[in-house]
């Protein structure tokens, strides 16, 4: 095996605080070292790789850019170790499985469903964070499991994909009620809720229902998949959006679908999971439940 090229342990712990804190104060304080040492450990990692790292700013810190990814692979390994050290220190206690994927499926259709899986799998842990979905193919580094809506190879690696989807147009049954929408072409005099990122749905949709409308359509807009979600339930238009994310809604009455027809299919769920590291079993149980969930559900109706 080649020998491994490393630098000294303390410069990296110290420039992955002050990376992701972005302030070298906030990272002596975090590591209870001084703001002088912080310092000294950049520079001397700096030096090690004989290329900057962060530039200097009046309020703290910012990575240059060919540091990002150094940053990520670092935070991972870092959070790789001290999850191996804490189950060796306490191998009874729960493992931490690192789950990551955007705020829209986190909220609408991935939170709803975790208690069902801590139930299954009582010995893990999941922390989640999010990602805006620009974003979430850099996710993998520091993640034991991404859910994405689009299947990713990575090294070391596994993407399964977990179910279907298609996207449904929705609205609260006040705003239905109201405005009596019978047929598809009845939609196109009230406002089309959109998202950004997303602007060519609701043409595909109307193209679809055998209509012809601008490859534009006027309707706010939002970032989230959610936050138009949110804006339906509150009677301010029609929905356009991943079924998967409104199931709860719609078991809720909060929001009703409109039309069984056209059926647009979508882009579908996958989650990509490590292969190599110590969570990598726990990874695959929860891939596998994921699967097996989704299809008990579509199952049951």
């Amino acid at each position: 095996m080649a020998k491994r090229t490393l630098p000294p342990l303390k410069t990296l712990r110290a420039f992955e605080a002050a990376a992701r804190l972005a302030n070298f104060t906030a990272a002596a304080d975090e590591l209870s070292i001084t703001h002088s040492a912080v310092s000294q450990q950049i520079k001397l990692l700096e030096e090690y790789l004989d290329r900057p790292l962060f530039a200097r700013e009046a309020r703290g810190v910012v990575l240059l850019p060919h540091a990002r990814e150094y940053f990520l692979e670092v935070q991972a390994c870092l959070d790789r170790i001290s999850t191996a050290t804490q189950t060796v220190k306490s191998p009874s206690a729960p493992r931490i499985l690192r789950v990551c994927t955007t705020p829209s499926l986190a909220m609408k259709w991935l939170i709803p469903r975790l208690a069902e899986f801590q139930d299954w799998e009582p010995g893990v842990d999941v922390q989640l964070t999010t990602v805006n979905r620009r974003f979430i193919e850099q996710a993998d580094a520091s993640s034991d499991v991404v859910i994405l809506r689009f299947p990713l190879q990575r090294p070391a690696h596994a993407c399964v994909r977990v179910m279907d989807d298609f996207l449904l147009p929705v609205a609260s049954p006040r705003f239905i009620r109201r405005h009596g929408l019978r047929r598809p072409m009845d939609c196109l005099g009230h406002p089309l809720l959109q998202v950004a990122g997303c602007m060519d749905d609701w043409p595909h949709w109307f193209g679809a229902a055998g209509l012809e409308v601008p490859s534009q359509l006027p309707g706010p807009v939002f970032d989230h998949h959610f936050l138009c979600v949110q804006a339906a339930m509150n009677d301010l238009g029609i929905a356009l959006v991943p079924q998967c994310m409104v199931e709860e809604d719609i078991q809720g009455q909060r929001l009703q679908p409109l039309f069984a027809q056209p059926r647009l299919t979508g882009a579908g769920v996958y989650a990509l999971y490590q292969t190599e590291n110590a969570a990598a079993p726990a990874a695959r149980r929860f891939a596998d439940w994921l699967v097996a969930s989704a299809a008990q559900k579509e199952g049951a109706t």
